[in-house]
């Protein structure tokens, strides 16, 4: 654990000022030696005028102490005021960084310093945000692109600007390959049928397959609260598709991951799709996750009884997982209380 610099700063002239003590030297003298007026002197030992060159030169034929220990002493002196008053500052907007979701950012690890030590969160929020202020926070989403603008807008802005910030931090070093439309296209039906993967082969052949298309699947636990269970965003060109694998089943991801791809296939590359907020671009992308996963001719032949081995049985006719196929049946129904053991659940864990 890195040590915590002092809350307080030294100023030079009070080692001058033990000197004079240790020599019975007065400030009147002092300043006779030194070249200089009384008041210079008084100030130099309170710090309230800065120790220069020449100063540090005449005080190392006074005091025999080299001139540039003297320099050394004052730059740090200098330093510590500017990050006291730093620490002031970063202190000051603590209020405001507390409507952020910090518990959240906490166990992602963005957030590392305790929370007695405000500066720190602070100042780590700040790295975390790419930003020195809540002001230029607030003027980054707001006059960013049209994605950003529209996120800013959102009722729960405060935990939608952190969950997205989050895959922005993940793929800032992310190999994507050139976005290629047509081929995201051709890999459509081959994502689709890693569903009957498990969660723990399909998650990483689905994240490294988007990548060969230029697409960026990030994975990031919801906010509390929020209530999303993907995003869709260009950043740089390319499509970025944010899952918060909400349920943590099968059938909700599949549903939401072609939801998305929807997203990207579908509508206008300036803006930000939220799942679940209702507008015709969302009621499209819907259409395109249900068709994508049960084709629209085989659709009518749904078994909506509770039969788990008709579930099975479609499920391997169209070469999908059984639990997409029961979450289908499930929504069709309203029917929500049978056939989990057909779900495939996992654990996520962030990074």
């Amino acid at each position: 654990m890195m040590a915590r610099l002092p809350n307080y700063a030294v100023p030079t002239g009070e080692f001058i000022q033990e000197w004079m003590d240790d020599k019975g030297v007065t400030g009147a003298d002092m300043a006779r030696r030194l070249g200089v007026s009384a008041k210079h002197v008084s100030e130099l030992l309170s710090g309230g005028v800065a120790l220069t060159p020449a100063i540090a030169v005449a005080l190392e034929s006074v005091t025999g102490v080299p001139a540039d220990h003297w320099s050394r002493m004052e730059a740090l002196y200098r330093a510590d005021l500017v990050r006291l008053a730093a620490e002031a500052e970063l202190v000051s907007q603590y209020e405001r960084v507390k409507a952020f979701p910090l518990k959240f950012l906490r166990r992602l690890g963005f957030i590392t310093a305790g929370s007695d030590d405000k500066p720190g969160v602070v100042r780590q929020f700040y790295q975390f945000f790419r930003v020195t202020s809540m002001n230029s926070l607030e003027v980054t989403w707001r006059h960013g692109v049209a994605y950003r603008r529209a996120a800013a807008a959102n009722s729960n802005s405060e935990a939608l600007l952190t969950w997205l910030t989050v895959a922005e931090r993940d793929i800032e070093f992310a190999s994507l390959a050139h976005f290629d439309k047509d081929a995201l296209r051709r890999l459509i039906p081959v994502l689709r049928a890693m569903s009957c993967d498990t969660p723990s082969a399909y998650v990483k052949s689905v994240t490294s397959a988007l990548a060969g298309v230029g697409v960026a699947l990030c994975l990031v636990p919801e906010v509390p609260g929020l209530g999303i269970h993907g995003a869709t965003r260009w950043i740089n060109g390319h499509p970025v598709i944010q899952l918060s694998l909400r349920g943590k089943t099968d059938d909700q991801l599949w549903f939401t991951l072609f939801h998305e791809i929807g997203h990207v296939m579908l509508h206008d590359a300036r803006g930000l799709f939220l799942s679940g907020i209702d507008s015709q671009q969302e009621a499209e992308a819907d259409q395109f996750a249900a068709d994508t996963l049960i084709p629209p001719l085989m659709a009518d032949r749904l078994p909506l009884s509770r039969n788990l081995t008709d579930v099975r049985q479609f499920a391997a006719e169209i070469g999908i997982a059984p639990g997409v196929v029961l979450g289908r049946i499930q929504h069709e129904t309203g029917d929500y209380g049978w056939g989990h053991q057909l779900k495939q659940h996992f654990e996520f864990s962030y990074h």
